[in-house]
Formats: C-alpha cells, structure tokens, sequence
C-alpha cells in the first residue's frame, strides 16, 4: 500500500478548502477541530502572527514533524465527527471531484462529501495515533468501504449548513401529531421564525420523504419568501391520509437553492407524524 505522511497529506487537503488564508492557518484548524491544544490562531494580524504560524507551515512543507508531544495533546477517542465537518464544511463546491483524484478514488466512483470528509478524518486520525511519520494511504480504501457498508452512517453535521443560521418552530396548527381515519384530509400549518443572523433568500419547505410514506401533501415544494432575521414566516399545506393503516414522519425541511437541508442538524425540525386507522362501522 501507498504511505503518505502529514506533509503530503495537508498538500492533497489544502488546495481544494474555502475559508483557509493560509497554509499556517489551514494545519492549525485541523489540529483544533480534531481536539488538539497545541496551536491556535491568532486574533491580530501582526509580525508575532507570522511567527506563531511558522511551525504550522513547516508541518505543511515537510520541514518539522509532528511530534510524540503533539499527538499526545489530541483527545482519545479521537472526535472524527469534528474533523470530519471540518473538511465537509469547507471542500469547495465544485473541488469535491478534485480531492478524491488526489487521493487516487476512482472516477466512477460515486461523489459524496461527508463520506470523503470522514475518510480524509480517519486518515489523519491514523497520522495522529501511529507512532511512525508515515502510515498507508488509506482514504481511498475506506471511501469505498464507507459506499460499500449500508450499516456505516455518514457524520451528522452538529451545526447549521449556514454559520449563524436558526429557525424556531413557533406553532403547528391545529397540532404536530395526528390521529385520523384513512382518507381523512386536514390542513396543517407551520410558523417558523428566523432567529438567526441568515437571510433567508432562495429557500424552499419541501417533503424531504413524500416518496417514502403513504400520506400524501397537496404540495410537495413550497417557495419560503425572502426572510429577514426576527421575521416569522406562515407554511401551510393539506395532506389526505390515504388508505392504509400505520403512524408515519412525515420530514420536512428547509432547503436552500441548491436543494440543501439548511438544518441536517436538527432533523426533526418540522417533521409532523400522521396515526392512521380504519374507522370503525
């Protein structure tokens, strides 16, 4: 198998990441979002700035190791979910492709970013836990496990897709739990505020399993308006039981332009649950 050790590694990350001014600052961020307290960024841009980060950029070169010392400040169990948002947050767009090339996936391999993300995160965490410089190379290997294993779940995200970002369910009218007949049909109504410091622009409510359950919506896709912080906004759809017993979640969520869930941290956010029984004669 390939070796590769944490130089090589930074190199295959850092040029596919958004929101990392250098390659100083990119090192110290994986060491903070895999529990490390060996480094931490500065708040002022200054000369000591640049020096703080002299390390970080030799780690990223190949001049200086990482050393027994440093391993030993990260946590046991190592926290893959952090490290691994931390890359899902910050893979460009359009450089998912880009990063699995550069660790040897295959292009007919199907895309997925928290799945990349989580081996990218088990791959330093390998780099962290070996007592050698170099390990094997195993990104590619464990992506394709994670494709390949329906029983290993992705990293839930822990935060909102956009920083600052929250809605609060303000009321379900008449109710979030039903209890109905088959074939009944009732209207429900969500208020939702923004209480966050996002903008809602472009957004979309949408029946995120409407193809999964036996009650059906009358709508499946509502447009949300564009939405200040502190406004409230009011959602409202019918639904029709339909013909067979069963209690059904019913998952709704907020997606942005791009058709992503806003919230995959809260995924029962706006979800309703539907009980439906033959009514008796």
């Amino acid at each position: 198998m390939v070796r590769i050790n944490a130089s090589e590694f930074f190199k295959k990350v850092y040029p596919y990441l958004n929101n990392q001014k250098n390659q100083g600052v990119f090192v110290t961020n994986c060491f903070i979002a895999a529990g490390s307290t060996v480094f931490s960024l500065p708040r002022l841009k200054t000369k000591q700035t640049s020096d703080n980060l002299e390390y970080q950029r030799m780690l990223y070169k190949g001049g200086r190791q990482i050393t027994t010392d440093m391993k030993a400040s990260f946590p046991d169990p190592f926290p893959l979910d952090s490290l691994s948002e931390f890359f899902a947050d910050n893979i460009g767009k359009d450089r998912l492709r880009d990063v699995m090339t550069a660790f040897a996936i295959p292009v007919s391999a199907e895309s997925d970013r928290l799945l990349l993300s989580k081996s990218l995160a088990y791959q330093f965490q390998l780099l962290i836990q070996s007592e050698s410089n170099d390990v094997d190379d195993i990104v590619a290997l464990k992506y394709q496990q994670l494709l390949l294993e329906p029983d290993t779940q992705p990293v839930k995200r822990m935060t909102p897709l956009y920083p600052g970002d929250s809605a609060w369910v303000l009321e379900c009218k008449p109710q979030r739990s039903y209890s109905v007949h088959c074939y009944d049909k009732f209207q429900h109504t969500w208020v939702i505020r923004n209480n966050g410091t996002q903008t809602w622009r472009g957004r979309k409510f949408v029946f995120a399993n409407c193809n999964e359950v036996r009650p059906k919506a009358d709508i499946n896709t509502i447009d949300i308006p564009d939405t200040p912080p502190g406004k409230d906004i009011k959602i409202t759809t019918g639904f029709d039981a339909r013909g067979s017993e069963g209690k059904f979640d019913c998952v709704w969520e907020m997606q942005d332009s791009d058709g992503e869930n806003c919230f995959p941290n809260d995924m029962r956010k706006f979800n309703i649950s539907i009980n439906i029984k033959f009514k008796a004669d």
